[in-house]
């Protein structure tokens, strides 16, 4: 590829002796080029191809527009087109027009040729590119759909061509018959599906006239497809071999779980069983226990509200409260202090119900009521085992509050959740549970609440104007927070049309000062915490999350739907509100 080489020397992305270090780099790691220039970060994917495009004229293929024609799947097998990068694009006369991230890969190119007896015609194609065209055009014939219409019918073998394959412990070994080699696929396919569009869960529910499968993706439910009810027993009994669950027990619940691979990636499935009306719901929660990286710069944190939290987890003692609804990020942002903090110095022992991801160098205790393990009697135990921090799950009652906190004043750092609406209710909820102001004001240190929200798809992001009643909600934010212009996703195939893929925190940080300890002495209103905590620079979550509008990160709409913009109160003075983040110089 020396002409794309002189082509991005010429555009100064690399320099001469940069180039000669990737060229060695190529020979040493046997890579493309163009990878090693990605990797090494001298270049984006989409700079590379927009380059390549001009020096190869018509030789790369990098639009989503591209013609394909879907005759030419069938001439090469899935499992050689994932070896080699390549995508047989279409037949032109007597050549095939083959996408590949290597066009220079001669064995590639040969072996193609000696299985169609066509003459190869490669193309440029970035790799991401290529992985999209496989998931969507191969893995179309072992979709859910075309399983269900063979279920029936035909000889698939009992080899698992979807991906999908359980770790030993797991495995089930029972022999099976022709129509459960289809059903065993059907499972598989419906949990890779979700694997593949980003599902944190997979609802298997039984209905009058059928099952219904739905994934939710990015915090909201999407309908996937409905399955004859007459494979409700079945496909249960499947999902319960594998969590080894008890089949014969239909009317109780059960809770398990199962190790699998997922196109080489290791995930925890966390398996609820339900006994409703018409059969079992089952609900699978996806852990990716490998991709997800528990780090502070992930999680959504602005700078000044980063600097406010990681001098509050680095403290030696005292308690840090996450607070929000189920489902607004609390654990992975615990996770991530955990993860800042740790080192081989410090012993950080956690109680949870349950473990959600094993992190290396931190001992979880799982909650078990059967075996009389609770928060309260967990956490005793937790405090003979010289712990220097502890991670008690969810605070549920006073005799866990209770000791809980004592433990901060006796030198352990302490963190733990609240289901409340904001940080200022978190400690009239600590008083209504039972805890002394005098206990709360002398251990808190910090209290965070926080929720999700779903970020932009930066494939089709465009400028628009929200509805003027948006705007009216907003206005008291948007006066300080200056938006440049406002962005939202129109909608395309890699978003599935929803405008938004993946998700971002916005976050309320109530930082415990002098002030606000006086106020919890006095118990204090709501209202005056909150009034005093807007005072000393606490922003309110529709703030952060109109700061993360003006970053065109996410929409006004997505932060109505989490924020309440009523919450801070008729009897707050716009004059009390500090406003020293760099969005609001505006």
């Amino acid at each position: 590829m020396p002409t794309i080489l002189k082509r991005i020397m010429k555009e100064k992305f690399i320099t001469h002796q940069q180039k000669k270090k990737i060229q060695s780099l190529c020979v040493h790691r046997q890579k493309p080029i163009q990878d090693l220039l990605i990797d090494e970060k001298f270049i984006t994917e989409k700079e590379f191809y927009n380059l390549a495009a001009k020096v190869f004229s018509g030789a790369v293929i990098d639009q989503d527009d591209e013609i394909i024609d879907p005759d030419c799947i069938d001439l090469i097998p899935c499992h050689l087109a994932k070896r080699h990068g390549i995508f047989p694009i279409r037949k032109e006369k007597q050549k095939l027009l083959l996408a590949m991230s290597n066009p220079h890969d001669l064995i590639a190119i040969d072996d193609i040729h000696l299985i169609t007896g066509l003459m190869i015609k490669p193309a440029l194609c970035s790799k991401s590119r290529i992985t999209s065209f496989i998931k969507e055009y191969y893995l179309k014939k072992e979709s859910v759909t075309h399983l269900l219409k063979n279920i029936h019918v035909g000889s698939i073998a009992r080899e698992d061509t979807a991906g999908f394959a359980c770790d030993e412990e797991n495995q089930d070994i029972t022999e099976t018959g022709q129509q459960d080699s289809h059903l065993l696929k059907l499972v598989n396919r419906i949990i890779s599906d979700a694997v593949d569009v980003r599902a944190s869960d997979v609802h298997i529910e039984p209905q009058e006239d059928g099952l219904c499968i739905r994934y939710r993706i990015d915090g909201y439910l999407k309908h996937v497809v409905d399955i004859p009810l007459s494979l409700l027993d079945r496909i249960i009994a499947r999902v319960k071999i594998l969590a080894k669950l008890d089949i014969a027990e239909k009317r109780k619940f059960q809770d398990g779980r199962i190790r699998v691979m997922v196109e080489g990636r290791k995930l925890d499935l966390r398996v609820s069983m339900v006994p409703v009306y018409h059969g079992e719901k089952a609900v699978i929660r996806i852990l990716d226990t490998e991709s997800t990286k528990f780090e502070l710069n992930d999680i959504g944190l602005q700078p000044d509200e980063k600097a406010v939290f990681t001098e509050a987890i680095n403290r030696p003692q005292g308690v840090v409260l996450l607070t929000g609804p189920t489902g607004s990020g609390k654990t992975t942002t615990i996770y991530s202090a955990l993860q800042h903090i740790k080192n081989e110095t410090r012993n950080i022992v956690t109680i949870e119900d349950p473990v959600e991801y094993l992190m290396e160098g931190i001992n979880q205790l799982q909650l078990n009521r059967v075996k009389d393990i609770t928060f309260a009697n967990g956490l005793r135990s937790i405090l003979r085992q010289d712990p220097d921090v502890i991670l008690v799950g969810e605070i549920r009652d006073k005799e866990t509050a209770d000791m809980a906190f004592r433990s901060s004043i006796t030198g352990h750092l302490v963190f733990s959740s609240l289901h409340t609406n904001n940080a200022s209710s978190s400690i009239i909820r600590l008083m209504d549970i039972g805890l002394q102001p005098y206990l709360i004001a002398s251990s808190v240190h910090l209290i965070v609440s926080q929720r999700l929200v779903r970020v932009i798809c930066p494939h089709c992001k465009e400028t628009y104007t929200p509805d003027k009643w948006l705007l009216d909600k907003f206005n008291f934010y948007l006066d300080r927070v200056f938006v440049g212009q406002f962005l939202r996703g129109k909608g395309c195939r890699r978003c599935d049309f929803t405008g938004y893929r993946e998700r971002t925190s916005i976050f309320e940080m109530l930082n415990v000062n002098q002030k606000i300890k006086n106020l919890i002495y006095q118990k204090a209103s709501e209202s005056m915490i909150f009034q005093e905590a807007v005072r000393n620079g606490m922003k309110p979550l529709a703030q952060s999350g109109v700061e993360k509008v003006a970053q065109g990160l996410t929409t006004l709409e997505e932060v109505a739907t989490v924020a309440d913009v009523e919450e801070m109160g008729q009897d707050v003075q716009i004059s009390d509100f500090i406003y020293s983040h760099p969005l609001n110089q505006g």
